[in-house]
């Protein structure tokens, strides 16, 4: 085979880089289900596949970028005007607008002339107007912002004004940047971060991340498609010592940028349940007289005694205690005990016990019962509140019997 000539070499190298690979797309997607990555990767690397698979669950949705050498640029740009869309604020946005105006002092100062960068500035400006006008109008979603960023000349000034903001923040912080790089800092700016159509790498990105959008209060995380151990993708964040109002998450696979959206937290509403539902409300009447303490509705709330028919009623007579009947004995699982059992006093083992336990004498009965309150549940005492006249007890309600 016959050497190529200088011409020729010049020739196909003048080709080579102006080659641009024909992707096919819009320059930013709808949001999609993160599956298809996961079914894309499902036949290589079993270590990408699980990690795909896993990434489908944790970070359910996502959005491409094309992948035409600004796609990292373009992913973060997008991510960080859909996050100012996102939080609805509309004075948010409009220091949002007043700092990244603010920032043109910084190209400024490296020498960049005005008339050049405005036009970029100004396709930035109007980004922020039509995000304004969505909140203030009530836009449901963010389709407007599709729209623009796939218009390309809209898309293309924006990710420009962001790269010469980027160049010139890395030019006045060498000290911040220049170690990581493998060639002069300011050449490294002309090459890789003002020229179109170069992939931002990872020293550019925290750039842009440090430049642009961490004077917003956002955090940007990184996720690593990789082959390295574990069954989930290996998340990096940029800032990870200031507190985030939201989060920008890019999808890294070599060469390429993704939006990532993680599953949004679901709040379990467990039912509240009343264990004394359905429980009897047939009580019969305690001796009002018995009380130590006037009858006051607001003392406690139990559930379901408001439809007490007996209340407001006068009280029936005091019964004499009854027993119970043998049939009584051998059927209820229930001893039922007299008011003597019950309520006597305890004696001293060296007096001697009488027959008898004297019983006092009952109280007058009632004549009228307090007015009854509307405005709340009233209280029923159980036997052991109950003066020994008394034989009645609250009977055992259906949930609490064998």
């Amino acid at each position: 085979m016959n050497p190529l000539s200088p011409e020729e070499m010049e020739r196909f190298q003048k080709l080579s880089n102006e080659f641009e690979p024909d992707v096919q797309g819009p320059l930013v997607s709808t949001k999609q289900s993160s599956h298809a990555i996961a079914v894309e990767y499902a036949n290589a690397d079993p270590t990408l596949a699980t990690k795909t698979g896993t990434l489908a669950v944790t970070h359910p949705m996502t959005r491409i970028m094309k992948g035409d050498g600004n796609c990292g640029w373009r992913a973060v740009a997008f991510g960080y005007f859909e996050m100012l869309f996102a939080l609805r604020d509309p004075s948010r946005v409009q220091r949002e607008l007043a700092r990244i105006k603010s920032l043109n002092t910084l190209m400024d100062q490296v020498g960049q002339e005005e008339h050049l960068y405005e036009i970029f500035v100004d396709a930035t400006e109007d980004i922020f107007a039509q995000i304004s006008a969505a909140i203030q109008n009530g836009t449901p979603d963010e389709s407007f912002l599709v729209d623009a960023f796939n218009e390309e000349y809209s898309s293309n000034s924006v990710i420009t004004h962001f790269r010469l903001l980027t160049s010139a923040w890395m030019k006045l912080n060498p000290h911040r940047y220049q170690a990581f790089l493998p060639l002069p800092l300011d050449q490294y700016c002309a090459t890789q971060v003002e020229t179109v159509r170069t992939e931002i790498d990872e020293v550019g990105l925290q750039a842009l991340v440090d430049c642009v959008i961490e004077g917003a209060g956002l955090g940007v995380e990184i996720l690593y498609l990789d082959r390295s151990e574990g069954e989930a993708v290996t998340p990096h964040q940029l800032s990870p010592n200031r507190p985030n109002i939201a989060t920008i998450r890019l999808l890294y696979r070599p060469g390429h940028y993704d939006l990532l959206y993680r599953a949004e937290p679901t709040v379990n509403m467990a039912p509240v349940v009343n264990y004394q539902y359905a429980m009897t409300s047939n009580y019969s009447p305690w001796e009002q007289g018995a009380l130590s303490f006037d009858v006051n509705p607001h003392l406690m709330s139990i559930p379901n005694l408001m439809a007490d028919p007996s209340y407001g009623m006068a009280p029936s007579p005091i019964m004499s205690p009854v027993s119970p009947t043998p049939a009584q004995q051998s059927t209820s699982p229930f001893r039922v005990s007299s008011p003597q059992d019950m309520f006597h006093s305890p004696v001293p083992s060296h007096a001697p016990v009488p027959s008898t336990i004297p019983i006092s004498s009952p109280p007058p009965p009632m004549t009228s019962l307090p007015s009854r309150s509307s405005d709340g549940p009233q209280i029923r005492l159980n036997p052991l509140v109950m003066k020994p006249n008394l034989s009645r007890s609250l009977p055992i309600t259906t949930p609490f019997k064998k």
